[in-house]
C-alpha cells in the first residue's frame, strides 16, 4: 500500500502540532487521503495523536488548500 506524502504542518513554538496528510493507493487501486496527526499540549502534558480516513472528493472539497494543491497535481486535475 504506497503512501505519498502530500503535505505537512507543524505548528507550536517547539513544533509540538504535527499533522501529516497522505495520498494512500490500495492494491485493488482505491485511493484516499490519510491525515494523521500528533499534538502535544508542552504545559498540560497531554497528548493528542491518530489518523483518520478520507474520500478524495470529500478532501478536494476541504480547506487545506496546499495539500489539497498537491493532491490535484497528482492527479492531474
Amino acid at each position: 500500500m504506497p503512501r505519498t506524502l502530500l503535505y505537512k504542518l507543524e505548528k507550536g513554538h517547539l513544533g509540538q502540532y504535527e499533522d501529516w496528510w497522505y495520498l494512500v493507493e490500495e492494491a485493488d487501486g482505491t485511493r484516499y487521503v490519510e491525515h494523521e496527526w500528533d499534538h502535544v499540549a508542552v504545559r498540560g502534558f497531554d497528548k493528542r495523536e491518530g489518523s483518520k480516513r478520507i474520500e478524495i472528493d470529500d478532501f478536494l472539497a476541504s480547506g487545506h488548500d496546499k495539500a489539497v494543491a498537491k493532491l490535484r497535481g497528482i492527479l492531474g486535475l
